[in-house]
């Protein structure tokens, strides 16, 4: 009986002395896209979350000129180095309304630590103006935006 309390207490040593697992630090990553557009993140672990930043997108009308800009990348949720993701955020676009987008981010290691996270991103609104002679015109638009990030993963 004496051994079996001695087992007991013992585990129980070692099991309230062993640390605590360390939660990971957060590291924050802040640069410029491919194209020149800015882009920061922060990474925890092997996740990557708060992505904020810019594509160059083009934006293809039913009929006019097609437009290019930098539109704001703001995917909700986190993603996971060396895999692929989707996501869909309603946002509120100026002079737009809400606009449903759709985002896909794509991390994959180069080699070593340096990872390159690919950002697609596409939605369609519609605009409605004055014509020529005060008739209202319907226009439809369809974006696209691709750009791509490279970024080395340090060790905390």
């Amino acid at each position: 009986m004496k051994r079996i309390v001695t087992a007991i207490a013992l585990v129980a040593l070692f099991v309230t002395a062993a640390p605590a697992a360390a939660k990971p630090k957060t590291l924050y990553y802040d640069g410029k896209t491919v194209a020149g557009n800015s882009l920061s993140f922060a990474i925890q672990g092997k996740r990557i979350f708060d992505v904020k930043g810019y594509v160059t997108s083009t934006c293809v009308p039913t009929h006019g000129t097609p437009r290019v800009s930098a539109d704001e990348f703001n995917p909700p949720g986190s993603f996971l180095l060396g895999k692929t993701r989707k996501a869909s955020k309603t946002e509120y676009i100026s002079y737009r309304g809400d606009v449903t987008k759709n985002y896909e981010v794509s991390i994959v290691k180069l080699k070593g630590r340096v990872w390159v996270a690919k950002l697609d991103v596409n939605y369609s609104y519609e605009e409605v103006t004055f014509g020529a002679f005060s008739e209202l015109v319907q226009t439809f638009y369809v974006c696209q935006g691709d750009d791509e990030f490279k970024f080395i993963v340090a060790t905390a």
